[in-house]
């Protein structure tokens, strides 16, 4: 990077400096000669760094490339001639094109909008490629110009894409219950600190509810560990449905399960957690022909108390949730 940025700048400084001399030079008619020696002695200095160059330069000026070298073609899939007759926009992908005007205006207007960005070019055949620019401010025959160096990023770019889906995919698994695709207990534990940090913070409300499927046992004693798998995920499914976009709800651990429900208060999610009970209970399964059983929850209702400890927190909900089990199932229960 080190080899190819001083490169750069040695090709920046000879372009500069190149036209500079010319134009001094051609002012007068004695100095024509001179400027034209001063052309040749300059060419070979920088021919290699820009004819030859593996990536592609060019100066935009008036919305055109009024200079480019031969790879600036190569990449887009032009002649240098068409390449130079057409508006540089043109092979702009047209959905960074709004971007890339912004900043190549706010530039020649002197502001300071990122130098080195990327964005996507269309080739002429159609394909979409991701490049990445290099851009400074100069004077190109007595106006301002940018002197712009590119490089195709396209495989970067789909590396990167690559390993951040990976990464999302990873992240899903830890965080996510293979069978009911709920979060699993180690996220609740995660969201369910910061949701009380903010409850201590703001002094909104926060309130928890505990599910725990009734005799479910004695379910997959009976019918096997299958169909009690798809109890569960139907559980999920019917939580899910019940829930708003800001409740979040998790598979605490084997048939238990945990929502958490921010900025409301106990009461309220009360009404909740009755729409949860009443809904799975009309689920039928069908675990054998001509059966049709029905499976019920019981579940604790708890809002949290201002500095409380998070562990003693689900603790109470915990025990409110035993306490339905223990005064006849399928039922919610709450704090007077």
């Amino acid at each position: 990077m080190k080899d190819q940025s001083n490169t750069k700048q040695a090709l920046i400084e000879e372009l500069v400096s190149l036209r500079q001399r010319i134009s001094e030079l051609e002012r007068s008619e004695s100095g024509r000669k001179r400027a034209e020696e001063a052309l040749q002695e300059s060419e070979e200095r920088y021919r290699n760094l820009f004819e030859t160059a593996n990536e592609a330069i060019f100066v935009a000026q008036d919305g055109k490339l009024v200079f480019l070298n031969p790879m600036t073609a190569m990449m887009i899939g032009y002649s240098r001639e068409e390449t130079a007759a057409k508006p540089f926009i043109e092979f702009i992908h047209p959905d960074d094109r709004d971007m890339v005007i912004d900043r190549h205006v706010r530039r020649m207007k002197g502001d300071e909008p990122p130098y080195i960005y990327s964005f996507r070019i269309i080739h002429r055949d159609g394909n979409v490629k991701w490049v990445e620019l290099n851009t400074v401010l100069m004077n190109w025959e007595g106006k301002p110009a940018t002197l712009n160096f590119i490089s195709d990023i396209t495989e970067r770019k789909q590396t990167d894409d690559a390993l951040r889906e990976s990464e999302n995919r990873y992240r899903d698994l830890s965080i996510v219950d293979d069978l009911t695709q709920l979060y699993n207990s180690r996220h609740f534990y995660h969201q369910l600190k910061m949701e009380i940090e903010r409850a201590d913070r703001y002094g909104q409300p926060l309130t928890l509810l505990l599910l725990d499927l009734d005799d479910f046992k004695q379910f997959n004693d009976a019918y096997g560990h299958i169909e009690g798998d798809q109890v569960l995920l139907r559980l999920g499914q019917v939580v899910k449905r019940c829930l708003r976009q800001t409740d979040s709800a998790y598979r605490y651990g084997g048939e238990e399960f945990t929502v958490l429900l921010p900025m409301t208060t106990g009461r309220n999610c009360v009404v909740t957690a009755e729409r949860i009970r009443m809904e799975f209970k009309k689920e039928i399964f069908s675990p054998g022909p001509g059966q049709d059983v029905h499976v019920t929850v019981s579940i604790g209702v708890a809002q949290y108390k201002p500095q409380e400890d998070m562990k003693a927190f689900v603790h109470r909900v915990d025990q409110l949730m035993y306490l339905g089990k223990k005064n006849g199932k399928d039922r919610v229960c709450c704090e007077s």
